[in-house]
């Protein structure tokens, strides 16, 4: 399920990005504003830094080491950071986010049960906090 967040994030952002580059209003592309440029350069910087994250972690289960903690922490994270990546391509595309014949509509739909499936993230956290010694298992 991590996977799947990672790359639909990944997936929403390209298609933000592309948007961006290619909409135009009031003569220039939608990318050329800096709030919009911000906004992606932030939406990079998340979805670049927990693909780092989950590249650890699969390097770490090749290894065979014990990563339930982790991979808990990341099925929580991610869950989190596709919906909030997928959020914000959406906005990026204004009214065109909400048109199934853009792709970003269907992303956005798809990933929101992505923090429910496999485990929700209270679930998760629940995990996290046990493993930290903050819960009995009662």
């Amino acid at each position: 399920m991590c996977i799947k967040c990672q790359v639909y994030a990944e997936e929403a952002f390209k298609e933000a990005l592309e948007y961006a580059k290619k909409r135009e209003s009031f003569g220039q592309p939608i990318g050329h504003f800096q709030y919009t440029a911000f906004r992606l350069a932030e939406m990079a910087t998340e979805v670049h830094l927990d693909r780092t994250f989950l590249d650890n972690l699969i390097s770490k289960n090749i290894q065979g080491k014990d990563i339930v903690q982790e991979v808990s922490m990341a099925k929580y994270r991610l869950g989190e950071m596709v919906n909030r990546i997928a959020y914000e391509a959406v906005q990026i595309h204004s009214g065109d986010g909400y048109m199934e014949e853009y792709r970003i509509c269907r992303i956005c739909r798809d990933a929101r049960a992505l923090s429910i499936l496999a485990g929700t993230n209270e679930i998760m956290k629940l995990i996290i906090s046990r493993n930290l010694g903050l819960r009995s298992e009662s």
